[in-house]
């Protein structure tokens, strides 16, 4: 494990004022995302993320309680199960009522982590900033893209093709059918183009038109 990011986690709650570091759970987190079964939802989405974040964190309103929420915004992840979002918003709770933080940070982190549920419009400016770190994936290099598209078909080993080809159009369709896929002209400056060629390009494989 790296130390790097053990001292990351330590600045962090550092500057959140906590009573406490709950390293304990900074150990839990890191075999969590390093499970086996992680293939996407693993502690290198959670580097990529806060490295983008370290380029973007003049958007935030409040830095320090966005990157809380990436540390824990796939905590929990059970491909089977659609309350992932809500079980790791719990476990965040848990860390910063652990660090003596107050009830209103723990309450932002949370709605942050929620809001990676990605269905449903977000108004505040710090989730706007999660929700674009974390879809930021949809508008990298195409390379890059379908490494993501692959890791998230292991992530999902167990479903039948079928069944899994008609939920990811279903999914991805969603992203490709909004007016705009990011909150912030950064983002969309930087992603929004390639994600929506990236988006058709998946879609017209897992619908059979890849000539298309």
């Amino acid at each position: 494990m790296s130390r790097r990011l053990r001292d990351r986690w330590e600045y962090l709650w550092q500057k959140l004022d906590a009573e406490t570091v709950p390293q304990e759970i900074f150990d839990k987190l890191v075999k969590a995302y390093t499970s086996p079964d992680r293939f996407y939802h693993n502690l290198t989405h959670i580097e990529d993320c806060l490295f983008l974040f370290d380029q973007t964190r003049f958007l935030a309103i409040h830095w320090e309680e966005v990157e809380l929420a990436i540390w824990f915004h796939d905590a929990i992840y059970d491909s089977k199960r659609k309350d992932n979002e809500g079980r790791s918003a719990e476990w965040a709770k848990i860390a910063i009522q652990q660090g003596g933080l107050p009830d209103g940070i723990a309450g932002r982190v949370s709605q942050m982590i929620l809001a990676t549920r990605h269905n449903e419009e977000v108004t505040d400016t710090d989730a706007q900033l999660m929700v674009d770190v974390d879809l930021s994936i949809l508008g990298r290099e195409q390379d890059v893209f379908w490494h993501y598209e692959e890791n998230i078909r292991k992530e999902y080993a167990w479903a039948p093709d079928p069944l899994f080809k008609q939920r990811r159009i279903e999914i991805l369709s969603g992203f490709l059918s909004r007016p705009n896929l990011y909150y912030h002209q950064e983002f969309r400056a930087r992603f929004e183009e390639q994600a929506r060629v990236n988006l058709r390009q998946a879609l017209a494989r897992l619908s059979g038109k890849a000539d298309a």
